[in-house]
């Protein structure tokens, strides 16, 4: 199944930062052009200048925000910025925070995982991608030749062996250990061969489900086939953060779907709509409705549903068995299926790199139920693309903005930017 091994990390030399909550950020896809700003004043060397630079009206071909990305990345290393390990190890890397008064704790790790086919059943996907995102990250992959961000991965465990494992490993004193965004992080480097070994014998049997980063993963996969003509090895592999799918630290805070250019008579007839699959239940505030929201029942899917013009409701699914029953139209049995392409070329660049318009979920993902119940899963899956039709690679460009902040998304409903959030 997943293959994994350890590798050299780049890590920020602590002589040049006192203070690494300065030089770290938030994933890309979720940095606000508001938040781009602040963290480039937070440090000369925050790494929100490699991930995502800002662009400039004077950039062109040769000169924009990937060959920036380039420089900063190779004068940082050749400055000492950023320091190689000099033995190949595996990260331990534990995250704790609050969420609705307790204290939780995440204990995952970083490594390198072999690329596979998605047809092949050992990385397993859930949702669909889309042409800008990848070209995007293509380019960025390109310039620096780096993962500069591990893709979320999860894989079961339900007997936690590899916890037991990673937790005897944390006894030394942390390599960093720094809080950023209310969060505490700490990380460990193990280079010890009868660690790795147990490790990598562990997660052979495991199937690994994205969580998030399948934009970077098909890309990274696609790199590897486009580098295999110059044998470069390392590009067969894509550095990963690995979670425990039955961990009770995961908590998969939301990423609030905020939808517009829903036709007129759809978007009134909307509730009639998820009444379907769900039951709808108006609230009076958004203050009410976050409370329902962190309060549910044992097994209960919930969602929020910030409409225009008709306020706020909540949504609890109907029948779970749908979950392991429901396939989103026009994937069809493969995973790698492609789109019909849309008008227009908004695509072509992806196209002509050779990567598929937009991704299907991959089919073996969904018999996993466990994965299959996340709240992520059904809002794709049922919501977006049953009940709402949203498949079309240019269509969900174009009319889902992401955000994790809820007042931006419902500050861009009441606006009447957008027509609803969920």
């Amino acid at each position: 199944m997943a293959q994994i091994i350890p590798f050299r990390g780049l890590r920020f030399n602590r002589k040049k930062i006192k203070g690494l909550k300065l030089a770290v950020s938030p994933p890309y896809d979720v940095i606000s052009a508001t938040q781009q700003s602040r963290l480039y004043k937070a440090h000369k060397y925050n790494v929100v200048r490699i991930i995502l630079g800002k662009e400039k009206k004077s950039d062109g071909p040769l000169r924009n925000r990937y060959s920036r990305a380039r420089d900063f990345f190779k004068s940082w290393l050749r400055e000492g910025v950023l320091i190689q390990d000099k033995k190949p190890s595996i990260y331990i890397y534990e995250q704790s925070y609050a969420f609705e008064g307790r204290r939780l704790r995440r204990i995952g790790f970083i490594a390198l995982l072999k690329l596979e086919p998605p047809d092949k059943g050992v990385i397993l996907a859930h949702e669909k991608t889309f042409c800008k995102p990848k070209e995007d990250r293509l380019r960025l992959l390109k310039s620096t030749e780096a993962n500069l961000s591990p893709i979320f991965g999860l894989y079961p465990d339900e007997h936690f062996r590899i916890d037991r494992l990673l937790t005897g490993y944390r006894r030394t004193a942390p390599l960093a250990d720094f809080e950023f965004e209310g969060i505490r992080n700490r990380l460990w480097r193990i280079d010890s061969r009868n660690f790795i070994q147990a490790l990598t014998k562990l997660m052979r049997r495991k199937r690994i489900f994205i969580a998030d980063g399948h934009h970077r993963y098909e890309v990274a996969y696609y790199y590897k086939k486009l580098m295999s003509k110059k044998r470069a090895v390392g590009a067969d592999y894509v550095m990963m953060y690995f979670c425990n799918l039955a961990s009770g630290g995961l908590k998969i805070l939301p990423t609030h779907r905020v939808i517009r250019n829903i036709p007129k008579a759809e978007l009134a007839a909307l509730p009639l709509i998820l009444e379907r699959y769900f039951t709808i239940s108006p609230v009076s505030s958004q203050k009410e409705l976050f409370s329902r929201l962190r309060q549910p029942g044992a097994g209960e899917h919930l969602f929020g549903l910030c409409l225009q013009a008709k306020g706020f409701h909540l949504l609890k699914l109907k029948r779970k068995k749908i979950l392991n029953t429901h396939k989103p139209e026009g994937d069809g049995a493969a995973s790698n299926s492609r789109s019909h392409k849309p008008e227009g070329d908004a695509c072509l660049p992806v196209r002509q790199a050779g990567l598929p318009a937009r991704q299907g979920a991959a089919s073996n993902s969904r018999s996993h139920s466990c994965y299959n119940s996340l709240d992520a899963v059904i809002l794709h899956n049922l919501i977006l693309d049953k009940l709402l039709g949203i498949k079309e690679e240019k269509a969900g460009a174009q009319n889902i903005l992401y955000t994790r902040d809820e007042r931006e998304a419902i500050r861009l409903v009441n606006n009447r930017k957008y027509d609803c959030a969920f």
